[in-house]
């Protein structure tokens, strides 16, 4: 008799257990998940550095190899004049379009929203899509490739935040 009152003792004790042991996992599972998350999308914005990173040296690049002179075959950027070799993609006299479209490319992990910048100059740095005055795209001239692209992530929405904005660019002197 004492023996069964011990067995069920036991049993009422060991549903307790389990119930506690339920909720402990209901109290940690949303914080668990929060940082797993957390950490994915901290993995997803230094991925995308590095890709933007990656993408405005590859253009400030081609903005480099495609300067200088029309022997360049398909010329970009200020200063040009004459007519571009036939199969060139659309190019106006001092079109910035090859470069970008040349440095979004090579966005893999770069999210919704992508801006790249190209600006020349000789002397002084410039910024933004504004060239220096008078600057060309001859030999001696610097470019610069400035790419900002905005990272969706995961668990900012529960906290409010719509997205995380990385920026890189990278500069070429203009050597052909």
């Amino acid at each position: 008799m004492h023996l069964l009152r011990r067995l069920a003792h036991r049993r009422r004790g060991d549903r307790f257990d389990a119930g506690q042991g339920l909720a402990e996992f209901a109290i940690v599972l949303p914080i668990f998940l929060l940082v797993v998350f957390g950490m994915i999308d901290v993995g997803r914005v230094v991925w995308a550095t590095d890709d933007i990173t990656n993408a405005a040296r590859e253009g400030a690049r081609y903005a480099s190899i495609h300067g200088g002179s029309f022997l360049t075959s398909c010329p970009v950027g200020p200063g040009l004049s004459g007519t571009p070799a036939t199969g060139c993609p659309a190019w106006s006299p001092d079109s910035k379009q090859p470069i970008r479209d040349a440095t979004k490319a090579y966005f893999i992990a770069s999210g919704g929203s992508s801006t790249v910048w190209v600006c020349y100059y000789t002397t002084t740095s410039c910024s933004g899509d504004t060239d220096q005055s008078g600057v060309t795209n001859v030999r001696g001239t610097y470019v610069t490739v400035t790419v900002q692209s905005t990272v969706p992530i995961l668990t900012g929405r529960l906290l409010g935040l719509s997205g995380f904005t990385v920026n890189a660019h990278s500069t070429v002197l203009i050597n052909n």
